[in-house]
């Protein structure tokens, strides 16, 4: 039963994390590949000639850094969930089948996320998704009448800056609060760790394992590289997304030349293509927590997996009176 369960995971993993990185690829050949091919060395003629004060200029110099940005993002991308579905092969299934044995219920479980974050998440899922199809259907002109996709596009884009703005102020607030106290901002917000040589070495790692299995795995803390990048990253999406986007509600998609609607629209492309073909593909389709990583449901995790995962982070957790109950799940 063990073995037909994990061949069953490993192949539900592979088809799943294949399936993603096809989409994400189709998306960025038509929006990135395809325009370079078509449309680059024009461009890169008129961005040869520089020309800060030209919105003609910085809509070519944009467009292009964006295309090559989808484009780097993805093949790392690409990249990072292979190497991880090659190691995690052998042990597909791992933790499907550990969270319904009796021995899941009897180890302790880490509050990895608070019911406030678990609420924000579920916030992010459903405005993000909203604007994702709505804005593609709008470009595209299909599912509804076009006025109606992006009048249900600009509220779904409200309600996600809005979140934005509550998650960006309450942090803040923590870590001037903390700075106020001579607290350590590092050690208090773990997100940080992505400003680390300790960030670096995860990432070289991870990608160089599958070509040398003897190489043992940076031991994460509270959060692994994707995680932190993903997370950064949504602060750099909700400025490209939001403030264009603000721009253009407003002005419409031609203010300062078409320059706003050009990052508007590759950022959502990029975002699209990353939350496919990594977010999804790595976080619940890898071989080990195929078909779906319910952390983000009930908001913990068994130490027995937080050891293998986040081995830094329990070690961080071993000075609390009951390390498996008591983490701090503020951060």
């Amino acid at each position: 039963m063990s073995a037909r369960s994990s061949l069953g995971s490993l192949i539900g993993s592979l088809i799943g994390t294949l399936v993603l990185l096809g989409l994400g690829w189709l998306l960025v050949y038509k929006y990135a590949i395809e325009v370079l091919l078509r449309d680059g060395a024009v461009k890169l003629q008129e961005i040869s000639s520089i020309n800060l004060s030209s919105t003609l200029w910085w809509r070519s110099f944009i467009a292009v850094a964006f295309d090559v940005l989808i484009i780097v993002i993805a093949v790392i991308g690409t990249w990072w969930v292979l190497a991880n579905f090659i190691v995690e092969a052998r042990e597909a299934g791992k933790w499907r089948r550990y969270y319904r044995s009796e021995e899941a219920k009897k180890d302790k479980w880490v509050q990895r996320l608070s019911l406030w974050q678990r609420l924000q998440h579920l916030w992010m899922i459903i405005t993000f998704t909203v604007c994702a199809v709505t804005g593609m259907a709008a470009h595209l002109d299909v599912l509804a009448p076009r006025q109606t996709l992006l009048t249900i596009h600009v509220y779904s884009g409200i309600a996600m800056g809005l979140l934005a703005i509550i998650h960006f102020a309450q942090y803040t607030t923590m870590a001037l609060i903390a700075k106020a106290r001579g607290e350590s901002l590092r050690e208090k917000f773990p997100m940080l760790e992505i400003y680390s040589r300790k960030f670096i070495r995860g990432v070289v790692k991870t990608l160089l394992r599958p070509f040398n299995p003897r190489m043992k795995p940076e031991p994460f803390g509270k959060y692994d590289p994707e995680q932190l990048f993903e997370y950064w990253g949504i602060y750099w999406g909700m400025a490209v997304l939001g403030i264009p986007g603000v721009a253009i509600l407003l002005y419409g998609p031609d203010v300062l030349g078409g320059v706003l609607w050009v990052m508007h629209f590759k950022e959502a492309i990029l975002a699209i293509t990353f939350i496919l073909m990594v977010h999804i593909a790595y976080t619940h389709f890898r071989p080990k927590i195929f078909p779906m990583d319910p952390t983000f449901i009930h908001g913990k995790m068994p130490v027995k997996r937080a050891k293998e995962e986040h081995p830094e982070w329990i070690r961080e957790l071993t000075g609390s009176s009951d390390p498996a109950l008591t983490a701090d799940d503020s951060k």
